[in-house]
């Protein structure tokens, strides 16, 4: 059975955001496997490329812990690729592709 992919939108995705936004890295339980669908993503998103050491950087949770963004490093310096779960409902909501290079327009 193939993994259907759930792109999220910039004004989907932000919609997941309530501030401040807590970095959980440290502390964070899985609260449902992501890599099934991650790996569906990659593969998909990013034919082509060696994407085996891609883990894990940072989760962030929302003030309400709502939603938790599970950020997975690439090869784009300061790019991620942020899996959106839906903790209530313990689902993968979505993803998105998180440049902070190009959204905050940083040089360095």
């Amino acid at each position: 059975m193939a993994i259907q992919l759930r792109p999220m939108l910039e004004e989907r995705f932000l919609k997941t955001f309530s501030p401040p936004m807590q970095d959980v890295t440290k502390s964070a339980e899985e609260i449902v496997d992501i890599w099934e669908y991650t790996e569906a993503v990659l593969s998909s998103e990013f034919s082509g490329r060696d994407t085996q050491d891609w883990n894990v950087a940072y989760v962030y949770r929302n003030s309400s812990n709502a939603w938790q963004h599970v950020l997975i490093s690439t090869d784009v310096p300061d790019a991620f690729v942020v899996i959106v779960i839906e903790v209530a409902k313990r689902q993968i909501l979505g993803h998105h592709f998180l440049n902070l290079r190009q959204k905050y327009g940083l040089t360095k």
